[in-house]
């Protein structure tokens, strides 16, 4: 079995096309080559982005797709006034795939580190593609929004969650599910965020995020080295959920 990458060795680990979104894409459209090349008439490939680039910002048309290749991105929305972190985008993942349907970007997404991105062009399908074409990929792009749903119901649910460490290690567990479902090794991973920017995202203060981090690590749960994370006990960390 081939050893997946592991997200702790590399800042911008790249996901391989076959684990992406794009491939995936490709798939629907019976293209099966791994570098996706014959979606090149309606994606720019691997474009450079710097840390902190702006993706698209809350308010402006809707147009584009990103699917991130390496690096990864959060977006945040203006909520009364201030502005709240409202997720993370990986590698793997479709970034924009919210504003399908709505006529501007309901958030701000920016990079949270150097990458690479692959930006489909959403208001050219249906003039590049044959009609199959298009109907496959606008039922694939359906049911990634459907995943985008499940995470948005599963984001609802840690309001629910009494204690700080049910909410970390929620976030934790969801952080290495998504990863896993793209390729890469589920118990060891970086996070690139920063604890004020999980704080934001968990509705709790920084220092108890830190603090909680901390008794996780205390408790032979997790291992932390700055960024990096290593679960250590998935099944103890799962437990707490629903004790």
């Amino acid at each position: 079995m081939p050893m997946k990458p592991d997200m702790q060795l590399n800042t911008t680990s790249a996901v391989m096309c076959r684990n992406c979104a794009l491939y995936q894409t490709a798939r629907v459209l019976g293209l099966e080559t791994p570098d996706c090349s014959s979606l090149n008439r309606i994606v720019l490939r691997n474009h450079p982005v710097s840390k902190n680039e702006v993706l698209y910002a809350e308010g402006e048309p809707f147009r584009y797709l990103y699917l991130i290749h390496s690096g990864s991105c959060v977006s945040d929305a203006t909520i009364l006034g201030h502005s709240r972190v409202m997720g993370f985008y990986l590698p793997g993942e479709i970034a924009g795939i919210e504003n399908i349907g709505q006529a501007t970007c309901n958030h701000t997404t920016r990079a949270l580190e150097k990458g690479t991105i692959c930006q489909l062009d959403f208001s050219a399908l249906d003039k590049t593609l044959t009609q199959s074409e298009l109907i496959n990929v606008q039922k694939y792009l359906l049911g990634s929004a459907a995943q985008h749903a499940r995470q948005l119901q599963w984001e609802r649910s840690l309001t629910g969650m009494q204690t700080a460490e049910q909410r970390v290690a929620a976030f934790l567990l969801n952080i290495a599910s998504r990863l896993d479902s793209h390729g890469f090794h589920a118990l060891r991973f970086r996070l690139p965020m920063s604890r004020e920017a999980i704080a934001d995202y968990l509705g709790l203060a920084m220092e108890t995020v830190i603090r909680t981090l901390k008794n996780l690590q205390h408790q032979s749960l997790i291992s932390i080295r700055a960024k990096n994370i290593e679960i250590t006990d998935e099944t103890a960390l799962n437990t707490l959920l629903t004790s």
